[in-house]
């Protein structure tokens, strides 16, 4: 897994959009992986991602456990009013415990 980056990168036209592809830039005109905006996937299987709640400026990092439909609010998490700031929370927990990124189809990637 590309380290992420606990930031979205400066100037990032993306802001607050859940969006995982950087835009091309001067210096580089791929679409590329962006390092900041993840989901993690746990040994249980449980995947992570920050998610819209109700109203314009609610965020928070939720879960999925296999199997299951629907996601849930993570309690230990706090609501956010940003998307950024929520994504960075999800983003610092996953690194203390261990967590790998998902990939796309939302498996282990490590």
């Amino acid at each position: 897994m590309p380290e992420y980056l606990k930031f979205r990168c400066c100037m990032c036209p993306n802001t607050n959009k859940q969006t995982d592809k950087c835009p091309p830039k001067p210096f580089n005109p791929k679409i590329t992986e962006c390092r900041f905006v993840k989901t993690y996937i746990d040994s249980r299987g449980w995947r992570y991602k920050v998610m819209q709640g109700l109203g314009d400026s609610n965020f928070k990092a939720r879960y999925n456990k296999p199997g299951k439909s629907g996601w849930k609010g993570m309690a230990s998490m706090e609501w956010r009013k940003s998307f950024d700031e929520a994504q960075s929370d999800l983003n610092v927990m996953a690194k203390k415990k261990g967590w790998k990124e998902a990939g796309k189809e939302g498996e282990y990637e490590g």
